[in-house]
């Protein structure tokens, strides 16, 4: 098995196609399948399952998909252990974000600051999916991750770092009848139209969360894959919505919004939160890694500028 067939493979496994992966790797289609063949030989089992369309992966290439990840990030690691033995930083580092993360990071900012103390590092920065970010630190293929937390979330091999907080709130186009109150109860909210986001996404699963703890029903009449859909559908009157308070109060004037708190009775409302996803660190690394840079660059940003939402 050579390191070309592992990277051949996560390819594919992430384009779907044999021609978009190929193209990925700059080799003609035949050659890529050509190596996805060699390496289900070694391996003695069916790793994909070809159809016309599109390329899924079967139960056993699942499973091989987290270890090649997790071998070519060591491997990473390796080389630029090597490399940095002149004292330079070098490297790469991948980051995954929330679509809901910029009220709590500047992170243009932060890129750039980071970029201009350590030029030598590559970055890659994705927008993932909740479920799939635990197994994408764990493997090394994500350096770190932002992900929301929506309860007492633990995975073996990867470290949560608390990173904020904040109180969720309902939003309501300027023109509703709610725009006469600040704030309004939870009981009263579940009779309104919901703009909600799809079932998958973090967001939603709160909502839906703290409606079933109070044993409330509610109408979701718009599901929208995407905060920036869903903050301008609720600004033209087709639903309310509940977000957190930061996303609020970064949108209403964009958007003419009107943002009310929340009342509920008991249980208290579930609040927001979101954590840094790593793996933990590795002692027979010398010096301090990308991850641990990159995190002091967050922390000094956050220390100069106030983060908005609860911490």
């Amino acid at each position: 098995m050579e390191i070309r067939h592992l990277q051949h493979f996560i390819a594919l496994a992430e384009e779907g196609k044999f021609t978009a992966a190929a193209q990925r790797m700059n080799i003609v289609q035949s050659g890529l399948s050509m190596s996805i063949k060699e390496l289900e030989q070694e391996l003695g089992s069916q790793l994909v399952t070809r159809t016309t369309r599109k390329v899924s992966l079967t139960a056993a290439g699942e499973l091989f998909l987290e270890h090649a990840r997790g071998c070519l990030a060591l491997l990473n690691d390796g080389v630029q252990s090597v490399r940095s033995q002149d004292g330079v930083v070098r490297g790469r580092l991948h980051l995954g974000i929330l679509q809901s993360l910029t009220p709590y990071v500047q992170l243009a900012t932060l890129l750039q600051r980071f970029h201009s103390s350590y030029p030598e590092v590559e970055f890659a920065v994705r927008a993932l999916s909740t479920e799939a970010v635990p197994a994408l630190v764990r493997s090394g293929y994500v350096d770190l991750s932002f992900q929301a937390i929506l309860g007492k979330e633990r995975w073996p091999g990867v470290q949560v770092i608390p990173y904020a907080q904040d109180s969720l709130v309902a939003i309501c186009s300027s023109k509703h009848p709610l725009t006469r109150k600040s704030s309004v109860q939870l009981e009263v909210l579940s009779h309104e139209s919901f703009v909600d986001l799809t079932p998958e996404r973090a967001l939603r699963k709160l909502v839906d969360q703290i409606f079933t703890q109070h044993h409330l029903p509610r109408s979701s009449v718009y599901q929208v894959s995407d905060i920036e859909t869903q903050l301008y559908f609720v600004a033209h009157g087709l639903g309310v919505a509940i977000v957190p308070s930061a996303l609020a109060r970064s949108s209403t004037a964009s958007h003419d919004l009107h943002t009310l708190r929340i009342l509920s009775q008991a249980p208290k409302l579930a609040k927001w939160r979101i954590a840094i996803l790593t793996r933990p660190r590795r002692n027979d690394i010398p010096g301090k890694t990308t991850v641990e840079l990159f995190l002091e660059t967050l922390a000094e940003l956050s220390r100069k500028t106030k983060i908005t939402g609860e911490t």
